[in-house]
């Protein structure tokens, strides 16, 4: 389950039943979620997974790799570094502060958070 509260549109999670490739989140009203399918489909927090935080998904973010483990954003001054238990550590140059974060749309959340722009994801 995701938590509702940094759920919002545009948001990248796993349905149920979608779990090859991430759909997008279109609304958030008080816990009842829009999701683009290939009709509008609403449902709850419950339903819905984090997509993994993995290199590739990194990669179709926008990111480039600058080592193993390490990515950076080429706009935002961001760096992504994976650790060897998986979590990911966010450092924000411009505010000086690190966030950990586990999942696709926890990154697009503190990316908006940190930025007021929206991540792209390919």
């Amino acid at each position: 389950m995701v938590q509702p509260e940094i759920i919002r549109k545009g948001s990248k999670v796993f349905l149920a039943d979608t779990i090859n490739e991430p759909v997008t989140v279109l609304d958030n009203v008080n816990g009842e979620i829009s999701l683009k399918l290939n009709r509008v489909v609403k449902t709850h927090p419950e339903e819905l997974y984090p997509v993994p935080l993995t290199a590739d998904n990194i990669v179709r973010c926008g990111f480039f790799k600058t080592d193993a483990f390490v990515f950076e954003h080429p706009v935002e001054k961001i760096e992504l570094e994976i650790d060897h238990t998986g979590l990911t550590h966010m450092y924000v140059h411009n505010h000086k502060t690190t966030v950990d974060i586990k999942s696709l749309h926890e990154l697009q959340h503190a990316f908006w958070f940190y930025t007021s722009k929206e991540l792209s994801y390919k």
